[in-house]
């Protein structure tokens, strides 16, 4: 091979083109001679076309195609910058991403270019806590809203878990025996506590087949009110409100309780287990 230095000719009709010339000159100088030796023996079977650089056993990418291909893609449908290209790489956003294309997701859109839940399976789904919660009456706002990334929803034969920890149904000592105790009162006392948002409220409302037979009623008869405390609204009237499922006339509902009133034993907060 020549040491020569590299002098532009026709086929390097752009950068991207010579970028990839000399990231494969830089990866062949690095390759060891039985590496090297096992892709021509692949290349003369027939195993890799021409131009295809093997990443693994199980994928390959041909950077003179499928790059090209998708940058393409790209620019057609607008929108996309590095820093998107990049949030797409990380973490677990390709999974979602193939997981759709094979038909085994759902895409819930929202106006806040994110997704607030994706179906991963029948019995799971991955709930985006950071998105912006839905408003649930003209003039809401949001107050509070609590929860970082995505987590995974799974239901099980006994219950719900969220990132495998179960969700509980959460009661106040000043909640039982009869007693209540004021909503700003109980707002206090979930500080630091692992409370659920209203993002999943949401999922589980739109999935109903995941929310546990249990949630119904308590061993009494009586219907549960579950709160999602993770998310707090105001109204224009500067009071406070948060949401809760609740399972009435055969179907569940999603409604307000206004952080004025009471709170009784058929209230529970929906926490996850910390341990």
């Amino acid at each position: 091979m020549s040491n020569l230095p590299f002098r532009p000719s026709k086929k390097f009709l752009t950068i991207r083109h010579f970028l990839l010339w000399r990231k494969s000159r830089a990866w062949a100088k690095d390759e060891s001679k039985a590496k090297i030796k096992q892709r021509i023996d692949k290349f003369q079977k027939g195993q890799v076309k021409e131009g295809e650089q093997v990443m693994s056993d199980k994928f390959t990418f041909s950077s003179a195609g499928l790059v090209h291909d998708i940058e393409m893609a790209m620019d057609r449908v607008g929108g996309w910058n590095s820093a998107l290209a990049k949030k797409l790489a990380s973490g677990d956003n390709l999974l979602f991403v193939r997981e759709f294309l094979l038909g085994q997701a759902q895409f819930k859109s929202i106006k806040e270019d994110a997704f607030r839940w994706i179906a991963l399976n029948q019995t799971t789904i991955a709930v985006n806590l950071a998105a912006t919660p839905k408003l649930p009456f003209d003039g809401a706002k949001v107050e509070q809203h609590t929860g970082e990334g995505w987590v995974i929803i799974e239901k099980r034969a006994d219950g719900l878990y969220i990132n495998g920890r179960k969700v509980t149904l959460h009661l106040s000592k000043r909640q039982m025996g009869g007693k209540a105790i004021g909503g700003h009162d109980l707002r206090e006392e979930l500080t630091g506590k692992p409370v659920l948002n209203a993002n999943i409220l949401d999922a589980l409302y739109e999935n109903p087949h995941l929310i546990p037979e249990d949630w119904k009623t308590d061993a009494d008869g009586n219907i549960r009110y579950i709160f999602f405390w993770g998310t707090i609204y105001r109204s224009s009237g500067d009071d406070l409100y948060v949401r809760y499922l609740c399972f009435r006339d055969g179907v569940w509902d999603r409604r307000c309780g206004w952080l004025g009133d009471d709170w009784g034993g058929y209230s529970p907060a929906a926490v996850s287990a910390s341990n």
